[in-house]
């Protein structure tokens, strides 16, 4: 089994770099010092650094540092509670860098999962969920990206998706949460319900989707109206011509000429989500509306589909 070599370049040769160690400590002691430390100690030295670069290497290097704790059974719960701490750290830099190494990180405990039970959802999956509302953006999106790789690999179940992750997510997107907590938690629902599939959209996220559409601010509209023909198909004719259909008349019609060109974007997809019946006696009405709109971003948009639409209002698709 490897060493954490990184830990040990922190402190040798890169000094004027900002990557050594801690200021009482220098030269062949600090090597001889962290000889006899054990990966997991390294991991509780350095993560306390003052050098913020040293913490950042520190979460850079988390999963060779679980690697090297797989002979020392004792330490493998030990290593993922430094984890945690470590994810507590002040400077939005060593959280950003956490989140980076979540996915590999996830992928290593459940195919040791003897060594790490239940590691993903004690540990790992606590510390995404708290970040999707960091205060820093970079971080925030990082463990955005980080959820849906967990979810695209099936790294955690969908009970722990409805006990740790919905809820926050929702949160983050009810009318009083900040607006760019909403515009983000809009775009990750709209991503998440093409992993959850149609049943838990529908009940998790639908409703809060459908109020959205018609939120105050304009960037979460145009979210919606970009992301609605991706949520149309996700949950099925019904959903769409029962409870999606009235929103995204009100986007086609908003007063932004960014949100009527998002809908314009995804036209095709909303209509290949509705009867034929529908689309020849509602949608083609709209987008007529759009083929004659003001803005020429949204009008040559509609020209451009109307081979397309009229295929669909004229021919049922298979």
């Amino acid at each position: 089994m490897a060493d954490i070599d990184f830990y040990g370049g922190i402190g040798d040769d890169n000094g004027e770099e900002g990557f050594g160690l801690d200021d009482d400590l220098d030269g062949e002691d600090n090597y001889n010092t962290d000889d006899k430390l054990s990966p997991l100690q390294k991991l509780e030295k350095y993560m306390q650094s003052d050098n913020v670069y040293t913490r950042q290497m520190v979460a850079r290097g988390m999963l060779d540092t679980i690697r090297a704790v797989e002979d020392e059974e004792e330490d493998c719960t030990p290593v993922l509670e430094a984890m945690v701490k470590l994810s507590e750290d002040s400077d939005p830099i060593v959280r950003s860098e956490l989140m980076e190494q979540i996915p590999h990180l996830a992928m290593y405990c459940q195919e040791n999962k003897d060594l790490f039970p239940n590691s993903v959802s004690l540990y790992i999956l606590p510390m995404v969920v708290r970040y999707l509302n960091d205060r820093n953006n970079q971080v925030r999106k990082t463990s955005q990206a980080a959820l849906l790789v967990l979810l695209e690999q099936e790294l955690i179940s969908k009970a722990d998706i409805e006990e740790q992750v919905v809820s926050v997510i929702l949160d983050l997107a009810s009318p009083d949460s900040m607006d760019d907590y909403r515009t983000e938690a809009v775009a990750l629902m709209s991503k998440m319900s093409q992993l959850l599939g149609r049943d838990m959209t529908e009940r998790l996220f639908l409703s809060r989707f459908c109020e959205m559409c018609t939120d105050p601010l304009f960037h979460v509209r145009k979210v919606c109206a970009a992301n609605f023909g991706d949520f149309c198909t996700v949950v099925g004719q019904d959903n769409t011509e029962r409870e999606l259909l009235p929103k995204f008349y009100y986007l086609c019609e908003d007063g932004v000429w960014g949100v009527r060109k998002a809908c314009a974007e995804c036209f095709m997809a909303v209509s290949c989500s509705c009867s034929l019946d529908v689309r020849r006696g509602e949608l083609s009405n709209l987008f007529v509306n759009l083929l004659c709109d003001l803005s020429r971003w949204v009008s040559s948009l509609e020209s451009a589909n109307i081979g397309v639409m009229a295929d669909n209002i004229f021919f049922q698709m298979k």
